[in-house]
């Protein structure tokens, strides 16, 4: 059928295939409901390239646990003896990546892989895309991704892929169901009768033109379907259905081997346009079309069909995804039992996290099957893999239960291992108090038995919940204990979790910016122990940022950044996009942290969702959103839980702020119990400082035995102008106005409410009034709406920034003078070149004119 209203998709497609072609890569995304054409408009522009040229085609199968790497296993035949090689021995996903890579940079250039429905793709085959969409800029390739946008739910890590590429890099491509002259043009006299069936859904419309000699059109894709193969003779429908049981698409050889007579009897399927054939598969036109006939086959009868299949696959000894698949179909539960713990591992072991988690739960149905001490590996295995799904319930369940076989088996040592597995668990679900109470559990289980790499790694695991909770002494004891064991025994893996614990301490306590964390990010990343080695960094940023160094904080949350994302470190990277985000909201971006926050929050990444939440919670208080104290009693709720001063310290500070800017009772009793708590257990962290500056706002004096950052030294003094000058001289402008409403002067008052209607802080601004006319002093009015909604659009920050380029400033002098890095400096002028239609600085300022926003 002729392909319709796609010029525009398919000349976007030509156009990213023409920079490919000058070694600047493009991704495609095609996407659109079911029968929408996706799979046609990609065939098209495939066919249409010049024959020389070379075209990859890999296909997502709609297994019930996808295979991993499945679509990239479709390659083989066409791809270098290399990649096959790596793909049939199971290599570790890193080299397929890399092989992969290496094999779009072959002659001839450039190269098209074509990736079909990768919403039904397995995690290493996304995290396979991850990294080459990363790359593809600097490839002679077009990668080309198509999915169904309603298949993948919030969360679902298509959307972290998708949005882990650029958007320089990328386009998307949104099909539309046709118009109604474009079925017009197929249908002719039965346009209106089509057009009201179909809705112009491509499919659809093909499907009913295809019955079109009945008395009256199938009220569905299925029912045309099934009449069309309600025609075929017996040979044909068996064929037919066979194909149906299969996701997607039936390889030849299976086929072969199944029914040998197959390629007689699809002549008619295929004159019917049920099935298509090509060199490799058997498949129908449409994934609709598949269903509609396997739905009507009944149950015994599909049974029986995927016990057909299953008998070829194992003879052929065939990955152990598609035996679980039609084996659990075809009702074998012996071979299920066989072979799920075979595909677990092998998903596991290829990083498709959610594959695996998927068959460790079939084979857990089995268990009870094996010896004990392999029953509890198994069930350790699916503790893993739940804990790294993000399924945490399951994960101490399988976990719980493992620790009761060992403790029958009295296997000590394995009982501590799993312990200490389980205080992880506990923190990752946020629950602080437990986790330290297991930790503390699992040492004291393992010393009696010896050194060992899991004792070495149980007190490395004591000391960074120390650290996590500001007690800087215990963290160097356990750390150090850590470290010795782990040298002596050659456990690199946990020297660098010890280093970098280690490391956040001491720069905590004092030790220079470029130290201890600086070396422990060095020293992992030579041991190749990636995520310690972001992790460093990750600490050091936070620290910078916790100490009202925001400068530096941005300077190595970017350098951390952009090693996550070179070494695919994903979850440590929303972490750090976060903190960026938080960044962004103490120099007055508000809008850019609000959009960057949810954006973090909207892929489902678990460990940064607090600081998240932390960072929205902060931009309600401060903007007097509606929902403001519904989203800090959440976070209050979710940081007792956690029960570290790092996440209790913002949520207390917010209440505070919350208080003042509200006329509300501050929360005195709650800084007592925990400057108490500071005095009484030691705590010298980052977290206890803030508090303990904070505290002095609520009247509750607290010495403190570490140097304090400057603005927190000054409030913990009451000077609240010495606070203000050193919030103002780090750029975040609206905590220095919050520290100049404390004052009782006319001068600190006028600017705090200045800064606070300039930033839209309205509870601020609402309290420097009441705090005015307390005084006396007449309340200046503030700017009009129009201003404020400037005809441009310009941010708070952008007219700054506007006013500094019409002054002549480079951007390094921006960066200087608004205390931000050249790149932040880079983004603001790109920001409001944009914003002002302006490519360069001359027309901004003729622009700026015409608008009068000059100051």
């Amino acid at each position: 059928m002729e392909l319709l209203e796609r010029d525009t998709a398919l000349a976007t497609l030509s156009e990213a295939w023409e920079a490919a072609g000058r070694g600047e890569g493009r991704a495609v995304f095609v996407t659109g409901e079911p029968g929408i054409g996706k799979t046609s408009l990609v065939g098209r522009f495939v066919r249409d390239l010049d024959p020389a040229a070379r075209a990859l085609v890999g296909t997502s199968d709609d297994l019930s646990i996808p295979r991993p790497f499945g679509p990239i296993r479709d390659l083989v035949g066409c791809v270098s003896p290399a990649l096959e090689q790596a793909l049939s021995s199971g290599a570790a996903p890193h080299e397929v990546q890399t092989l992969l890579i290496a094999e779009l940079e072959q002659p001839p250039q450039p190269t098209v892989l074509v990736l079909e429905d990768v919403h039904w793709a397995d995690n290493a085959t996304l995290d396979l895309i991850t990294v080459l969409g990363r790359r593809i800029a600097s490839l002679p390739a077009l990668l080309v991704l198509t999915f169904r946008g309603g298949e993948a739910p919030r969360g679902h890590p298509l959307y972290t892929t998708l949005g882990s590429i650029r958007a320089d890099d990328s386009v998307v491509i949104e099909l539309e169901a046709l118009s109604m002259s474009a079925v017009a043009s197929l249908a002719g006299d039965c346009a209106d009768t089509v057009w009201a069936a179909a809705g112009g859904n491509p499919l659809y419309v093909t499907e009913l033109l295809a019955c079109r000699d009945a008395d009256e059109p199938p009220p569905s894709v299925a029912n045309a379907v099934l009449g069309r193969a309600s025609r075929l003779d017996a040979s044909s429908r068996r064929l037919v259905e066979l194909v149906s049981v299969v996701p997607n698409r039936v390889r030849i050889p299976l086929l072969d081997a199944v029914m040998p007579d197959w390629a007689a009897a699809a002549e008619e399927p295929e004159r019917r346009q049920l099935l298509e054939v090509d060199t490799a598969h058997v498949h129908f036109r449409h994934e609709l079309a598949r269903n509609a006939i396997r739905s009507s086959i009944p149950i015994a009868g599909r049974r029986r069909l995927h016990a057909e299949i299953l008998d070829v696959l194992l003879a052929a000894n065939a990955d152990p995804a598609d035996v679980v698949h039609h084996a659990e179909a075809a009702g074998a539960d012996e071979v299920v039992a066989d072979f799920a713990l075979v595909a677990a591992r092998r998903a596991a072991s290829l990083e498709s996290n959610r594959e695996a988690y998927s068959h460790y739960r079939r084979a857990a149905d089995f268990v009870e099957r094996l010896p004990p001490g392999e029953q509890a590996a198994l069930l350790e295995e699916l503790a893993t893999a739940a804990y790294v799904s993000n399924r945490l319930e399951s994960g101490f369940s399988a976990m719980k239960r493992a620790i009761e076989i060992h403790r029958d088996l009295e296997d000590a040592a394995a009982i501590g291992r799993c312990t200490r597995v389980m205080s992880r668990f506990h923190w990752y679900a946020g629950d602080g108090a437990a986790a330290r109470k297991r930790a503390r559990e699992a040492v004291a289980i393992l010393e009696p038995l010896g050194e060992s790499p899991e004792l070495a790694r149980a007190y490395s695991e004591l000391s960074q919940l120390a650290m996590l909770s500001d007690d800087l002494e215990c963290t160097l004891v356990w750390g150090e204990r850590a470290l010795e064991l782990a040298v002596r025994l050659g456990d690199e893996s946990t020297r660098a979790h010890a280093l970098v614990n280690l490391g956040a301490a001491r720069f905590q306590i004092g030790e220079p910016v470029g130290g201890p964390l600086v070396e422990a990010h060095a020293i992992a990343d030579a041991a190749g122990d990636r995520h310690e080695a972001t992790r460093a960094l990750v600490n050091l940023s936070y620290s910078l940022l916790c100490k009202a160094r925001p400068l530096e904080s941005r300077r190595y949350a970017e350098q951390a950044l952009a090693y996550a994302d070179e070494h695919e470190v994903h979850t440590l990277a929303s972490y750090l996009r976060t903190i960026l985000a938080w960044l962004n909201l103490r120099e007055g971006e508000w809008d850019d942290a609000e959009r960057a926050t949810k954006g973090e929050i909207e892929r489902g990444v678990t460990v940064p969702e607090l600081l998240a939440k932390t960072v929205l919670a902060e931009l309600a208080v401060r903007r007097g959103d509606p929902d403001a104290p519904e989203r800090l009693a959440e976070l209050t709720v979710q940081a007792d839980r956690a029960n570290e001063l790092q996440r209790l310290m913002p949520a207390l500070e917010l209440t505070a702020e919350w208080a003042l800017t509200n006329e509300e009772r501050l929360p005195v009793e709650r800084f007592a119990e925990l400057v108490e708590r500071i005095r009484s257990d030691g705590l010298c962290g980052d977290g206890a400082m803030r508090i303990v500056a904070w505290a002095a706002v609520a009247g509750i004096e607290c010495e403190f035995d570490r140097a304090m950052a400057p603005p927190y030294a000054a409030m913990r003094r009451r000077d609240w102008s010495a606070a203000a000058d050193a919030f103002g001289e780090v750029g975040w402008d609206y905590d220095r106005a919050l520290m100049l409403s404390l004052l009782d002067d006319e001068e600190s008052l006028l600017e705090s409410i200045e800064i606070a209607r300039r930033l839209g802080a309205e509870p601020l601004a609402r309290r420097v009034a009441r705090r005015l006319r307390d005084l006396g002093v007449r309340v200046p009015l503030g700017p009009r709406q129009a201003t404020r909604a400037n005809p441009a659009g310009l941010t708070a920050r952008q007219l700054q920034v506007l006013n500094l380029l019409l002054d002549g400033l480079t951007n390094a002098e921006i960066a200087e003078r608004l205390v931000v890095s050249p790149r932040t400096a880079e983004h603001h002028v790109a920001a409001v070149l944009t914003k002002l239609g302006a490519p360069t600085r001359r027309e901004a300022a003729q622009r700026a004119s015409e608008l009068r926003l000059n100051a």
